[in-house]
């Protein structure tokens, strides 16, 4: 086959190329009977913007082949596997979209692959080593045995290790499939070994205190987007809300996934924590453009502590009351803007009353508000 000049390439039409793309570019020339074969073998080899696309270039392809006296039966053949296997991989994307752990991804991947040895392997950084679905450690597969292993990382550190038959993710798009759903159970899974979950109870402040309350909106779409480097951003929120709360003389009572709990002798102190961590989730920088947004409530009441924690429905109704706020709002009760009174640039604008889920009565919500924080928000999510 003659090889086109970059000229030569530019004089031909654009329906000398099975394929142009949106940008214009043109691949697969079919300008005569050799570069049509040469189409041909590297047909599966381009990688088109949707499969539309791929169909029109392959009826080009295929009416050039005509037109030369090319029998393709090769690229038919070839075409008809992709097409079994790109119909796999999208039963198997609908299949492993819900999982959400490593023993339900292992399950599930040997009933579609009919691999009924495979393994699927989560790294723990504790153990140094590669657990199975049981927590105990697995030793990989040597060279020599007929296994494969397929690894995740993420950020260069190990996450998971898929052990399979080799013949089962020799398909591109299966195999994409495979990690896409490793990479998000992974993602799931390393919230659970962030191993800052609690703090112990002794000095935590009892009787009447201010809870501060706060979880991440849109956390799941978030993890979806982000996958392993959600665990980063994670850190990063909760590091910002460490500050803020102990700036203020708060104290962390717990922080499981996305959400932080934290107490405060001083009404006023938990407010100005609250408006602190808010400007400077807003102020920081997160990955690709995405806006990572914290709903924060609190509540001020009489709270019993115990050795298992705090007992009493002042830390539900905070609960309540930050779930009713959206992502950059900060919402109090009625008890804590008047117990917070006088804060310097701070100010309370009641949004009504509202229930509260398993609260009784009617509980007024009040915005706070100060400079550097959004004052626009739709009604309480209640």
């Amino acid at each position: 086959m003659a090889r086109l000049s970059a000229s030569e390439r530019a004089r031909l039409p654009d329906s000398a190329f099975a394929y142009v793309d949106s940008h214009g570019q043109r691949r697969l020339p079919i300008n005569d009977e050799s570069h049509v074969r040469n189409a041909l073998a590297r047909f599966g080899q381009v990688r088109f913007e949707s499969e539309d696309a791929r169909q029109d270039a392959r009826r080009r392809l295929l009416r050039a082949a005509k037109r030369y006296g090319i029998l393709p039966v090769g690229f038919i053949d070839g075409e008809l596997r992709s097409a079994r296997e790109r119909s796999a991989a999208g039963r198997l994307i609908i299949e492993l979209a819900r999982i959400d752990s490593s023993a339900a991804l292992e399950s599930e991947l040997r009933r579609t692959l009919g691999d009924s040895n495979l393994a699927v392997l989560r790294w723990s950084k504790p153990a140094g080593t590669y657990v199975g679905c049981d927590g105990r450690a697995v030793a990989l597969p040597d060279p020599s045995s007929t296994a494969q292993t397929t690894f995740l990382q993420g950020r260069g550190r190990p996450l998971m290790a898929i052990v399979h038959d080799p013949s089962v993710l020799q398909s591109p798009e299966i195999t994409e499939a495979v990690m896409a759903a490793v990479h998000l159970v992974a993602g799931k899974e390393l919230l659970d070994e962030i191993d800052d979950i609690g703090v112990a109870t002794e000095g935590l402040p009892d009787g009447e205190v201010t809870f501060l309350l706060t979880d991440i909106e849109g956390s799941t779409p978030l993890l979806h987007a982000l996958g392993d480097r959600y665990a980063d951003v994670l850190a990063d929120v909760r590091r910002i809300i460490r500050e803020a709360v102990l700036t203020g003389g708060g104290r962390q009572v717990e922080a499981r996934a996305d959400e932080f709990v934290a107490v405060f002798e001083h009404p006023a102190s938990a407010v100005e924590a609250a408006v602190g961590l808010q400007r400077s989730l807003a102020h920081h920088g997160w990955p690709d453009g995405h806006q990572v947004r914290v709903r924060a409530g609190l509540h001020t009441g009489e709270i019993v502590l115990t050795e298992s924690g705090y007992v009493g429905v002042t830390v539900h109704v905070a609960a309540r009351i930050m779930a009713a706020a959206h992502g950059g709002q900060v919402l109090v009760s009625a008890a804590t803007a008047g117990a917070a009174a006088g804060v310097a640039d701070v100010s309370f604008r009641s949004l009504g009353h509202h229930p509260l889920r398993g609260v009784p009565g009617s509980h007024e919500l009040l915005q706070v508000e100060a400079p550097g924080l959004p004052s626009e928000f739709a009604p309480p999510a209640v």
